[in-house]
C-alpha cells in the first residue's frame, strides 16, 4: 500500500509539475508577472527567486501551480510597487491569455511524446498477442461469442463494419460497445460469415465482451528440452493443456506443474491446423518444465523513428480518448469504465514493482489524458477559461464579473459531478464497497 501512494505521488507530481510548468514559461515569455511557481503545495520549503517570481518547493508534493498577477484570486498585486505597469494577467491581449491556458494541456502532451520517444529509443517488449492477428485461442464457455458459434481458429475482421487487423485493435473495439447488438464479420479457414451478436459485460469494469481471447504463441523452445523432442515449433499456439483453455503465457507453468512428470496433452494450433501433442515435463531444479518461452514483440527505434512512433501512438490514443468521452457523455458507456485516484494508486504500484519502463509508460499515458481532460469546457478548468475568452472574442467584449462567476459556478458544479462519478467508479471496483455498490 505503501508503495502504491509513493508511485502515485510521483506520477501526479510529474505530471502536474510539467502542467503548470507550460502556463509557468509561457507566461514569463510574455513578460507577465508570476508571483510563485511551486511545485507541491502548502507550506513554502525551499526555493529561489526568478525576476518577480519565488519558484519554490512546498510541503504537499501532489503537484503544483503557478500565481499570476491579476487573476480573479489574486491577492498578492497591491504588495507589489510595480502594480500597473500593463504586466498583469487580464490586461493582456486575449490571444496571449489563450496560449497561456492552452500551454498546460500541451505539456502534459509534449511529456507523453517524450516519455514514450525515450522509451523506444531504448526498447521494450511487449506481449506479441496484441499485435497478432485477432484469431480466437479461446471460447469462454456461456459466452456471447460460444452462442453464436465462434470457434478458435476463427480470425475476427471487423466489428460493426470497423476493420480490425490486431487484437489491440479488435480488443477496443469491443470494449467500447457494452451490452450493445453488434455486427461481427469473420474468417473460417477460407470463408468468410457475419453474425449478430449482443456483447456482454464484464463484472468490474463494465467495458464489452464477447468472451474470446487470442491464441497464446510459442516464442522460444529451448535446446535439448522436452518441447524440442516431441516437435513443438516457435509461433505455434497453445489452445488446451489436458482439457483446461489456455488464456494467457501465465497460466502454462502452473498447468505445467500440475502434471507432476506425467504426459501432458497440448491441443496446438498451427498454420491454420490443430493439433495433438503428447509431452512430457522434465524436472529442471525449479520444477516441471517443458522448455518453451512465451512470444513477445521488441519496441525499439532510431531516434527519428522513436519520435515518429511517439506521435502516432499519442494521436491514436487521442482519438480513442475523444471517442469513449462521446460514449460516456451518451451513456453509451459506464462510468466505472473510468479511473480515479483509487485505481490510479493501484496502478501505479503494480507499474513501479515492474520497473522504471512501466511507471514511465503509465505517466505517458495518464499524462495524455490529464491534457486532453484539462480542455473540457468546464470552468475552473483550462478548457473552461479557454471557453470564456473565446465567447468574448465573439463578443468583441469581456464578459462582466458576474457572468463570469455564474459561469464559474455552474462549471464547478459539473466538474464536481464528475468527480463523484470517478470516485464512485473507484469505489465501486474495491472488494469491500464493490458489492453494495450498483
Amino acid at each position: 500500500m505503501l508503495t502504491n501512494a509513493a508511485a502515485f505521488v510521483a506520477v501526479l507530481g510529474v505530471m502536474i509539475f510539467f502542467h503548470e510548468f507550460g502556463h509557468f514559461i509561457t507566461a514569463k515569455g510574455f513578460g507577465m508577472r508570476v508571483f510563485i511557481f511551486s511545485f507541491g503545495f502548502g507550506r513554502r520549503l525551499l526555493g529561489f527567486k526568478w525576476g518577480d517570481t519565488d519558484c519554490r518547493v512546498s510541503l504537499i508534493p501532489l503537484g503544483g501551480y503557478v500565481k499570476l498577477e491579476g487573476e480573479p484570486d489574486d491577492r498578492l498585486s497591491e504588495d507589489v510597487s510595480a502594480r500597473g505597469d500593463a504586466r498583469d494577467f487580464t490586461s493582456r491581449p486575449r490571444w496571449q491569455r489563450f496560449v497561456v491556458y492552452v500551454a498546460g494541456p500541451v505539456m502534459n502532451g509534449v511529456l507523453t511524446v517524450g516519455v514514450l520517444s525515450s522509451l523506444y529509443m531504448m526498447g521494450f517488449q511487449v506481449d506479441a498477442s496484441l499485435y497478432d492477428r485477432p484469431v480466437v485461442g479461446v471460447v469462454e464457455p456461456g459466452s456471447p461469442a460460444e452462442a453464436v458459434g465462434l470457434r478458435p481458429g476463427d480470425q475476427i475482421l471487423s466489428v460493426d463494419g470497423e476493420p480490425v487487423s490486431s487484437w489491440e485493435e479488435a480488443h477496443y473495439a469491443i470494449l467500447v460497445r457494452p451490452d450493445t447488438q453488434v455486427r461481427l464479420r469473420f474468417r473460417r479457414d477460407a470463408e468468410e460469415q457475419e453474425v449478430a451478436v449482443r456483447t456482454g459485460t464484464t463484472s468490474v469494469e463494465k467495458v464489452g465482451t464477447l468472451g474470446v481471447h487470442p491464441l497464446v504463441r510459442v516464442g522460444r523452445v529451448l535446446e535439448k528440452s522436452a518441447a524440442e523432442e516431441v516437435g513443438l515449433r516457435p509461433d505455434d499456439a497453445i489452445l488446451r493443456i489436458d482439457g483446461k483453455p489456455v488464456r494467457s503465457f501465465g497460466e502454462i507453468p502452473p498447468l505445467v506443474a500440475s502434471a507432476k512428470g506425467s504426459s501432458l496433452a497440448l491441443e496446438v494450433y498451427r498454420d491454420g491446423r490443430f493439433l495433438e501433442i503428447p509431452v512430457t515435463p522434465r524436472d529442471q531444479g525449479s520444477g516441471p518444465q517443458i522448455g518453451i518461452g512465451p512470444k513477445m514483440v521488441m519496441k525499439k527505434f532510431g531516434p527519428v523513428q522513436a519520435v515518429r512512433e511517439a506521435f502516432a501512438w499519442t494521436a491514436s490514443m487521442t482519438r480513442q480518448t475523444f471517442d469513449v468521452l462521446g460514449r460516456l457523455v451518451t451513456g453509451r458507456i459506464s462510468p466505472k469504465t473510468m479511473m480515479g485516484p483509487l485505481g490510479i494508486a493501484q496502478a501505479s504500484g503494480d507499474a513501479a514493482r515492474g520497473g522504471l519502463g512501466p511507471l514511465a509508460y503509465l505517466v505517458a499515458v495518464i499524462s495524455l489524458q490529464v491534457g486532453i481532460l484539462n480542455l473540457l469546457p468546464l470552468p475552473p478548468l483550462d478548457g473552461g477559461h479557454l471557453a470564456i475568452l473565446l465567447g468574448e472574442s465573439v463578443a468583441r467584449r469581456d464578459f462582466s464579473e458576474q457572468v463570469k462567476a455564474w459561469i464559474m459556478n455552474a462549471g464547478a458544479m459539473v466538474l464536481f459531478l464528475l468527480i463523484g462519478l470517478v470516485l464512485y467508479s473507484d469505489l465501486s471496483k474495491t472488494s469491500i464497497l464493490g458489492r453494495y455498490l450498483p
